[in-house]
Protein backbone atom coordinates (compact mmCIF):
# COMPACT_ATOMS: atom_id res chain seq x y z
CA UNK A 1 0.00 0.00 0.00
CA UNK A 2 1.40 3.37 -0.98
CA UNK A 3 1.60 6.38 1.33
CA UNK A 4 -1.22 8.06 -0.54
CA UNK A 5 -3.44 5.01 -0.26
CA UNK A 6 -2.72 4.82 3.47
CA UNK A 7 -3.69 8.47 4.00
CA UNK A 8 -6.85 7.91 1.99
CA UNK A 9 -7.77 4.78 3.99
CA UNK A 10 -7.19 6.45 7.37
CA UNK A 11 -9.13 9.54 6.46
CA UNK A 12 -12.06 7.48 5.22
CA UNK A 13 -12.13 5.37 8.39
CA UNK A 14 -12.12 8.57 10.44
CA UNK A 15 -15.13 9.84 8.47
CA UNK A 16 -13.30 12.94 7.29
CA UNK A 17 -13.51 14.72 3.95
CA UNK A 18 -10.43 15.95 2.13
CA UNK A 19 -11.34 19.50 3.09
CA UNK A 20 -11.63 18.62 6.80
CA UNK A 21 -8.26 16.89 6.81
CA UNK A 22 -6.69 19.80 4.94
CA UNK A 23 -8.04 22.27 7.53
CA UNK A 24 -6.57 20.24 10.40
CA UNK A 25 -3.17 20.08 8.70
CA UNK A 26 -3.17 23.68 7.51
CA UNK A 27 -2.88 22.81 3.82
CA UNK A 28 -5.15 23.10 0.79
CA UNK A 29 -7.65 20.42 -0.17
CA UNK A 30 -5.82 20.10 -3.47
CA UNK A 31 -2.66 19.14 -1.57
CA UNK A 32 -4.48 16.34 0.26
CA UNK A 33 -5.95 15.08 -3.01
CA UNK A 34 -2.50 14.99 -4.62
CA UNK A 35 -1.05 13.10 -1.65
CA UNK A 36 -3.80 10.47 -1.87
CA UNK A 37 -3.26 10.09 -5.60
CA UNK A 38 0.51 9.77 -5.01
CA UNK A 39 1.00 12.81 -7.25
CA UNK A 40 2.82 14.60 -4.42
CA UNK A 41 4.40 13.71 -1.06
CA UNK A 42 3.69 15.36 2.34
CA UNK A 43 6.42 17.37 4.03
CA UNK A 44 8.13 15.78 7.02
CA UNK A 45 6.21 17.83 9.58
CA UNK A 46 2.92 16.92 7.90
CA UNK A 47 3.86 13.25 7.97
CA UNK A 48 4.39 13.51 11.73
CA UNK A 49 1.06 15.28 12.18
CA UNK A 50 -0.73 12.61 10.12
CA UNK A 51 0.90 9.84 12.16
CA UNK A 52 -0.19 11.49 15.40
CA UNK A 53 -3.70 12.18 14.13
CA UNK A 54 -4.36 8.60 13.01
CA UNK A 55 -2.20 6.83 15.66
CA UNK A 56 0.23 5.45 13.08
CA UNK A 57 3.92 4.83 13.19
CA UNK A 58 6.08 6.39 10.47
CA UNK A 59 6.78 2.89 9.11
CA UNK A 60 3.06 2.19 8.77
CA UNK A 61 2.44 5.45 6.91
CA UNK A 62 5.50 5.41 4.68
CA UNK A 63 5.94 1.69 4.05
CA UNK A 64 2.60 0.18 5.03
CA UNK A 65 4.29 -1.97 7.71
CA UNK A 66 2.53 -2.81 10.97
CA UNK A 67 3.09 -5.30 13.79
CA UNK A 68 1.28 -8.55 13.23
CA UNK A 69 -0.75 -8.05 16.42
CA UNK A 70 -1.96 -4.68 15.16
CA UNK A 71 -2.73 -5.74 11.61
CA UNK A 72 -6.41 -5.79 10.72
CA UNK A 73 -7.97 -8.78 9.02
CA UNK A 74 -8.01 -8.38 5.25
CA UNK A 75 -11.16 -6.94 3.72
CA UNK A 76 -12.71 -9.04 0.97
CA UNK A 77 -11.69 -7.63 -2.37
CA UNK A 78 -15.25 -6.92 -3.48
CA UNK A 79 -15.87 -4.79 -0.35
CA UNK A 80 -12.78 -2.64 -0.69
CA UNK A 81 -13.09 0.91 -1.93
CA UNK A 82 -10.73 1.79 -4.74
CA UNK A 83 -7.78 3.84 -3.53
CA UNK A 84 -8.66 6.41 -6.15
CA UNK A 85 -12.26 6.68 -4.95
CA UNK A 86 -11.89 10.43 -4.59
CA UNK A 87 -10.30 10.84 -7.95
CA UNK A 88 -7.08 12.50 -8.97
CA UNK A 89 -7.31 16.26 -8.71
CA UNK A 90 -5.88 16.86 -12.14
CA UNK A 91 -7.51 19.73 -13.94
CA UNK A 92 -9.09 20.24 -10.53
CA UNK A 93 -11.73 17.56 -10.99
CA UNK A 94 -12.78 15.49 -8.00
CA UNK A 95 -15.32 12.75 -7.31
CA UNK A 96 -15.24 12.63 -3.53
CA UNK A 97 -18.19 10.37 -2.80
CA UNK A 98 -20.60 8.17 -4.67
CA UNK A 99 -23.18 10.97 -4.74
CA UNK A 100 -20.78 13.90 -4.86
CA UNK A 101 -19.28 15.69 -7.82
CA UNK A 102 -16.93 18.65 -7.74
CA UNK A 103 -15.16 20.58 -10.46
CA UNK A 104 -12.92 23.61 -9.97
CA UNK A 105 -11.58 25.29 -13.09
CA UNK A 106 -7.88 26.07 -13.23
CA UNK A 107 -8.59 29.53 -14.67
CA UNK A 108 -9.14 32.17 -12.00
CA UNK A 109 -10.43 35.71 -12.03
CA UNK A 110 -10.01 38.06 -9.07
CA UNK A 111 -8.68 35.11 -7.08
CA UNK A 112 -11.78 32.98 -7.73
CA UNK A 113 -12.14 30.03 -10.12
CA UNK A 114 -14.15 30.95 -13.19
CA UNK A 115 -16.31 27.86 -12.58
CA UNK A 116 -16.84 25.91 -9.37
CA UNK A 117 -19.34 23.04 -9.35
CA UNK A 118 -19.92 21.25 -6.04
CA UNK A 119 -22.98 19.00 -5.91
CA UNK A 120 -23.99 16.09 -3.73
CA UNK A 121 -26.04 14.85 -0.80
CA UNK A 122 -24.92 17.34 1.83
CA UNK A 123 -24.03 20.96 2.46
CA UNK A 124 -21.56 21.24 -0.41
CA UNK A 125 -20.55 24.82 -1.14
CA UNK A 126 -19.50 26.25 -4.49
CA UNK A 127 -17.68 29.58 -4.68
CA UNK A 128 -16.54 31.10 -7.97
CA UNK A 129 -17.35 33.56 -10.71
CA UNK A 130 -19.92 30.98 -11.82
CA UNK A 131 -20.95 28.82 -8.86
CA UNK A 132 -23.19 25.76 -8.99
CA UNK A 133 -23.71 23.90 -5.74
CA UNK A 134 -26.04 23.05 -2.90
CA UNK A 135 -24.83 26.33 -1.41
CA UNK A 136 -23.59 28.68 -4.14
CA UNK A 137 -21.82 32.02 -3.94
CA UNK A 138 -20.69 33.78 -7.10
CA UNK A 139 -21.31 36.47 -9.66
CA UNK A 140 -23.68 33.96 -11.25
CA UNK A 141 -24.88 31.38 -8.74
CA UNK A 142 -27.25 28.44 -8.84
CA UNK A 143 -28.13 26.28 -5.86
CA UNK A 144 -30.57 25.42 -3.12
CA UNK A 145 -29.13 28.47 -1.35
CA UNK A 146 -27.65 30.98 -3.78
CA UNK A 147 -25.99 34.37 -3.36
CA UNK A 148 -24.70 36.46 -6.24
CA UNK A 149 -25.17 39.22 -8.76
CA UNK A 150 -27.47 36.79 -10.60
CA UNK A 151 -28.83 34.24 -8.14
CA UNK A 152 -31.05 31.28 -8.98
CA UNK A 153 -32.22 28.78 -6.40
CA UNK A 154 -34.80 27.66 -3.92
CA UNK A 155 -33.58 30.48 -1.66
CA UNK A 156 -31.81 33.22 -3.60
CA UNK A 157 -30.33 36.61 -2.75
CA UNK A 158 -28.78 38.92 -5.32
CA UNK A 159 -29.06 41.98 -7.46
CA UNK A 160 -31.14 39.77 -9.77
CA UNK A 161 -32.74 36.92 -7.81
CA UNK A 162 -34.95 34.09 -9.03
CA UNK A 163 -36.23 31.30 -6.80
CA UNK A 164 -38.82 29.92 -4.43
CA UNK A 165 -37.87 32.71 -2.04
CA UNK A 166 -36.15 35.46 -4.04
CA UNK A 167 -34.67 38.57 -2.45
CA UNK A 168 -33.49 40.82 -5.24
CA UNK A 169 -32.00 44.25 -4.77
CA UNK A 170 -33.10 45.19 -8.29
CA UNK A 171 -35.27 42.32 -9.59
CA UNK A 172 -36.83 39.49 -7.63
CA UNK A 173 -38.93 36.71 -9.13
CA UNK A 174 -40.24 33.69 -7.28
CA UNK A 175 -42.92 32.16 -5.09
CA UNK A 176 -42.18 34.95 -2.62
CA UNK A 177 -40.23 37.81 -4.18
CA UNK A 178 -38.90 41.17 -3.07
CA UNK A 179 -37.07 43.78 -5.09
CA UNK A 180 -37.33 47.15 -6.74
CA UNK A 181 -39.11 45.15 -9.45
CA UNK A 182 -40.76 42.03 -7.99
CA UNK A 183 -42.72 39.19 -9.59
CA UNK A 184 -44.18 36.36 -7.55
CA UNK A 185 -47.02 34.58 -5.84
CA UNK A 186 -46.36 37.14 -3.12
CA UNK A 187 -44.48 40.18 -4.46
CA UNK A 188 -43.19 43.05 -2.34
CA UNK A 189 -41.26 46.00 -3.73
CA UNK A 190 -41.45 49.31 -5.54
CA UNK A 191 -43.13 47.98 -8.67
CA UNK A 192 -44.71 44.59 -8.08
CA UNK A 193 -46.67 41.94 -9.93
CA UNK A 194 -48.12 38.95 -8.12
CA UNK A 195 -51.03 37.02 -6.69
CA UNK A 196 -50.60 39.19 -3.62
CA UNK A 197 -48.82 42.37 -4.66
CA UNK A 198 -47.61 45.07 -2.27
CA UNK A 199 -45.69 48.06 -3.59
CA UNK A 200 -45.65 51.69 -4.64
CA UNK A 201 -47.11 50.47 -7.94
CA UNK A 202 -48.82 47.12 -7.36
CA UNK A 203 -50.56 44.85 -9.83
CA UNK A 204 -52.09 41.56 -8.73
CA UNK A 205 -55.05 39.49 -7.67
CA UNK A 206 -54.87 41.37 -4.38
CA UNK A 207 -53.01 44.65 -4.88
CA UNK A 208 -52.04 47.10 -2.13
CA UNK A 209 -50.04 50.25 -2.79
CA UNK A 210 -49.92 53.92 -3.70
CA UNK A 211 -51.19 52.90 -7.14
CA UNK A 212 -52.97 49.54 -6.81
CA UNK A 213 -54.52 47.62 -9.68
CA UNK A 214 -56.02 44.16 -9.52
CA UNK A 215 -59.02 41.98 -8.87
CA UNK A 216 -59.15 43.48 -5.39
CA UNK A 217 -57.27 46.78 -5.05
CA UNK A 218 -56.56 49.08 -2.15
CA UNK A 219 -54.52 52.27 -2.34
CA UNK A 220 -54.37 56.01 -2.87
CA UNK A 221 -55.49 55.29 -6.43
CA UNK A 222 -57.17 51.87 -6.55
CA UNK A 223 -58.41 50.19 -9.70
CA UNK A 224 -60.26 46.95 -9.08
CA UNK A 225 -62.13 44.47 -11.21
CA UNK A 226 -64.18 43.18 -8.27
CA UNK A 227 -63.45 45.58 -5.45
CA UNK A 228 -61.59 48.90 -5.09
CA UNK A 229 -61.03 50.90 -1.93
CA UNK A 230 -58.92 53.94 -1.13
CA UNK A 231 -58.75 57.70 -1.49
CA UNK A 232 -59.57 57.46 -5.20
CA UNK A 233 -61.19 54.12 -5.98
CA UNK A 234 -62.42 53.00 -9.38
CA UNK A 235 -64.22 49.77 -10.14
CA UNK A 236 -63.81 48.83 -13.79
CA UNK A 237 -65.21 48.63 -16.41
CA UNK A 238 -68.08 50.66 -14.89
CA UNK A 239 -65.85 53.61 -13.90
CA UNK A 240 -63.31 53.47 -16.71
CA UNK A 241 -64.18 56.89 -18.15
CA UNK A 242 -64.05 58.52 -14.69
CA UNK A 243 -60.63 56.93 -14.17
CA UNK A 244 -59.32 58.33 -17.46
CA UNK A 245 -60.50 61.84 -16.58
CA UNK A 246 -58.95 61.67 -13.12
CA UNK A 247 -55.62 60.35 -14.44
CA UNK A 248 -55.43 63.04 -17.15
CA UNK A 249 -56.06 65.78 -14.60
CA UNK A 250 -53.99 64.57 -11.65
CA UNK A 251 -51.33 62.00 -12.54
CA UNK A 252 -48.09 62.32 -14.53
CA UNK A 253 -47.68 60.56 -17.85
CA UNK A 254 -45.98 57.76 -15.95
CA UNK A 255 -47.52 56.11 -14.05
CA UNK A 256 -50.75 57.51 -15.53
CA UNK A 257 -50.37 55.77 -18.88
CA UNK A 258 -49.43 52.51 -17.16
CA UNK A 259 -52.49 52.70 -14.87
CA UNK A 260 -54.79 53.21 -17.86
CA UNK A 261 -53.27 50.26 -19.71
CA UNK A 262 -53.62 47.90 -16.74
CA UNK A 263 -57.15 49.15 -16.02
CA UNK A 264 -58.24 48.18 -19.52
CA UNK A 265 -56.60 44.79 -19.17
CA UNK A 266 -58.54 44.21 -15.95
CA UNK A 267 -61.80 45.57 -17.41
CA UNK A 268 -61.80 43.58 -20.61
CA UNK A 269 -60.19 40.49 -19.17
CA UNK A 270 -63.00 39.85 -16.71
Amino acid sequence: MTTGQKIYECRRKAGMTQEELADKLGVSRQAVSKWEADAAFPETEKILEICKMFSLSADELLFGEAHASEAEPPVPEQAQEPATGEGVLWGNIEHEEKYHYEYISKTKLFGLPVLHVNLGLGAYRAKGIIAIGNIATGVISWGVFSLGFLALGLFSLGLLAFGGLALGLAVGAGGVATGVLAFGGVAIGVMTFGGVSIGYIAVGGLAIGQYAMGGVAQGYIAVGGYSASGTHAFKVPEMLSELDEFIDANVNVFPGGFIKMVARTIAYGK
